[in-house]
């Protein structure tokens, strides 16, 4: 009697832990997929669009020159994987913040189109939000 007790807690404890292994590996793989996957929206705020259009997007949109386009290519960023999003948001913030772009070289050739300090906490406060919005 003892020993069909002690067999079945073990049993009992086996299957638990085994379901819960399998529940937190379900729960990987959900967080890797989704991370893996492409947006399925990319939502900018008309004032953000407005910044973009006037500073960042005369090199990295449509009608902009190979190397900044290379780099990064704002029309292309809903054809990427989730991942790369996000990794292209987080050098947004981090450009912005330490005031690498729009470059100076180019500021100096057109100083309208440089960042105010509004425009970029606009901008950091977007690419942090989607990011975060992205990788829940």
């Amino acid at each position: 009697m003892k020993r069909l007790i002690i067999t079945t807690a073990i049993a009992v404890l086996v299957f638990t832990g085994l379901v819960s292994f399998k529940s937190n590996l379900n729960t990987v793989a959900q967080t890797q997929n989704s991370f893996l996957k492409q947006p399925t929206e990319l939502s900018v705020p008309d004032d953000v669009k407005a910044i973009l259009d006037k500073s960042c997007l005369p090199c990295h949109g449509t009608d902009g020159n190979g190397k900044a386009k290379m780099k990064w290519n704002y029309d292309k960023m809903s054809d990427m994987k989730t991942s790369k999003v996000v990794s292209k948001l987080s050098k947004i913030i981090t450009k912005v913040e330490n005031g690498k772009m729009p470059t100076k070289k180019f500021v100096k050739k057109h100083p309208e189109k440089a960042l105010t300090e509004s425009d970029k906490k606009a901008l950091v406060a977007w690419a942090d939000g989607l990011a975060e919005q992205l990788t829940k």
